[in-house]
């Protein structure tokens, strides 16, 4: 394949970590009435159904479906950035596997909680359909979503341990973007205990821990590490004589 082409794919594979932030942040949490915050994980099913699903079906219902697609789109980057940690790693790959591994369940579950949550829609206010039943389902959904979390940290942990120990010249990322990705992998560990804080709490679903911190700082790394990765594609040399792998190493 020609060096330009593959040069293109990877620069648009790389867009793909920003554009899937901001698709999801908008049709999950903008569109799907997340924001500013989820309902209470407090309310009764009855509550659930009439303030939320029903009142905002239309909405939650489109928000959630196209969610799913932006979700997955997040392996895309995940795959970019191995590819560009696997290429400065010397014998065993661990930290761009645990990366790629951790990146691509992560987007599988923002994809299938997204599903779960657009049955809710769906189905709320249905006839037959149990009010319970819908709460069963959306508290499903998100305890799925957070307490599954130690797949993101994986993977954050892989990418911050890269930027902080693979030094060689030129390196990809500066020291400071691997604390960055330690500590928001650090931010997840409260989720453990999400089912114990269905009152107002800082550690409930739609705290300002559990919900508000953990996506600003998921929404951050991202960013960062897609800037550090854009430099170190544009250090690739397109010349027909000079290889991918070759002009990076230059």
């Amino acid at each position: 394949m020609d060096e330009r082409v593959i040069y293109r794919i990877q620069r648009c594979m790389a867009w793909t970590g920003p554009i899937s932030v901001v698709g999801y942040f908008f049709f999950w949490m903008v569109l799907g009435h997340n924001l500013p915050s989820p309902p209470p994980p407090g309310w009764s099913g009855a509550e659930l159904v009439a303030n939320y699903y029903v009142k905002y079906q239309d909405h939650i219902l489109l928000g959630q479906c196209v969610s799913t697609f932006f979700g997955l789109l997040n392996m895309v980057w995940c795959i970019q950035l191995a590819e560009q940690m696997r290429s400065r790693e010397k014998g065993v790959h661990v930290l761009s596997q645990m990366q790629f591994i951790g990146g691509a369940l992560t987007a599988f579950i923002l994809s299938m909680c997204g599903a779960i949550w657009a049955w809710c829609a769906r189905y709320a206010g249905t006839p037959g359909i149990d009010p319970e039943l819908v709460k069963a389902v959306h508290l499903i959904g998100w305890y799925v979503f957070n307490m599954t979390y130690m797949i993101t940290t994986i993977q954050y942990v892989g990418a911050g341990l890269f930027a902080i120990f693979n030094r060689k010249e030129p390196a990809i990322f500066p020291v400071w973007v691997g604390w960055i990705a330690i500590a928001f992998a650090m931010t997840m560990f409260p989720l453990t205990f999400l089912p114990y804080f269905l009152e107002p709490s800082p550690f409930a679903l739609n705290g300002w821990w559990s919900y508000h911190t953990i996506a600003f700082s998921w929404g951050v790394a991202i960013w960062t590490y897609t800037f550090f990765m854009f430099k170190d594609l544009k250090r690739i040399k397109l010349s027909p004589t000079l290889g991918v792998g070759q002009a990076m190493r230059n």
